[in-house]
């Protein structure tokens, strides 16, 4: 394909719609931000969507560039040969089983190609982040939820239904609660951002009057800004947390023994020492010939990622080729 061929990246968040120009030689253009103003429904979101994408065709123009094909990220399992969003539906009334390929084509004239945001995120860092070079890739979004991607041979594994990669939900305690999906002691209950700052109100023992109040103000950053600063009760939980991560990804090194695990999601960005801890009981809970050469890293492509591996996915598609 035309080196200088440009899609439009977007990705549907929790807050906002982002969307980007990338270009087939991965160079993002120039990113535009579309934050909600109200209460999504599937219309409501549709609408945005589609707003969103007329807006930055029109920054294109400034560009000198004429998008040939979108790339939609979101969250949720995808059937990414149909572009059906199956769900769940991320809080969204009537967010289940939407064709948003076939809308936006339709509404747009341009190709339209939807998948899972992991799976993009590890597309994008496997074309032009720190994956770049490795064919054998783990990406893990530590986030509110835990997102997560697995490629082999270059190639992204989907799994059956398009379901593989939920790294989340690998069980880790048998004898833990049930999630609010019905996994009981997973990862993501245990591991996510959520989970971090649930931790740490139960340590302080702030359950009760204006300290609860004040502590569902608290985010996974405010813990890790408090570690820093030496709270106790913030070291402790941040180390807790590290420790089931690295339980998680240890399963995950004996099982595929990977060149690379890339941690993506917000928590990635804390200090080198929760990497690092991470990476220690990751290490200490793994077979030693499966870990030897694994690197465990942090992403490089922070919040472009998304937008970098629509836009890539949808311009491999569109150039009769697949990811």
């Amino acid at each position: 394909m035309y080196k200088y061929a440009t899609s439009i990246g977007l990705d549907i968040g929790r807050s906002m719609i982002r969307t980007a120009l990338v270009r087939y030689d991965n160079k993002l253009i120039d990113s535009f931000n579309f934050p909600y103003n109200r209460k999504l429904s599937r219309e409501i979101l549709l609408n945005n969507i589609l707003e969103s994408i007329s807006v930055t065709r029109e920054k294109a123009k400034g560009h000198n560039i004429n998008p040939i094909c979108i790339g939609i990220a979101s969250k949720g399992f995808i059937d990414f040969v149909n572009g059906v969003v199956i769900g769940p539906d991320q809080g969204i009334s009537g967010w289940l089983d939407v064709p948003l390929n076939k809308i936006v084509t339709k509404a747009t004239g341009l190709p339209t190609y939807a998948g899972n945001d992991a799976n993009l995120m590890a597309i994008a860092e496997l074309a032009c982040g720190v994956g770049k070079g490795f064919s054998n890739i783990i990406y893990v979004a530590l986030r509110s939820g835990i997102g997560g991607a697995i490629i082999i041979d270059g190639k992204l594994y989907r799994g059956a239904n398009n379901a593989g990669g939920e790294i989340g939900q690998i069980s880790i305690d048998l004898n833990g609660p049930v999630s609010n999906i019905g996994i009981r002691g997973s990862l993501e209950h245990f591991a996510s951002s959520v989970a971090l700052v649930r931790r740490y109100i139960a340590l302080r023992g702030i359950e009760t009057g204006d300290n609860k109040k004040r502590a569902n103000d608290l985010k996974a950053i405010d813990i890790f800004n408090l570690s820093y600063k030496g709270d106790n009760n913030a070291i402790r939980a941040v180390s807790e947390n590290a420790s089931y991560v690295g339980a998680g990804l240890a399963s995950l090194i004996s099982i595929f023994s990977p060149q690379i695990i890339i941690l993506g999601g917000g928590m990635s960005l804390a200090g080198d020492h929760y990497i690092d801890q991470i990476r220690k009981k990751a290490f200490e809970n793994s077979l030693e010939e499966c870990h030897k050469d694994v690197k465990i890293v942090r992403a490089s492509l922070g919040n472009a990622a998304s937008l970098h591996g629509a836009s890539i996915f949808a311009l491999t598609r569109i150039d009769g080729k697949q990811i």
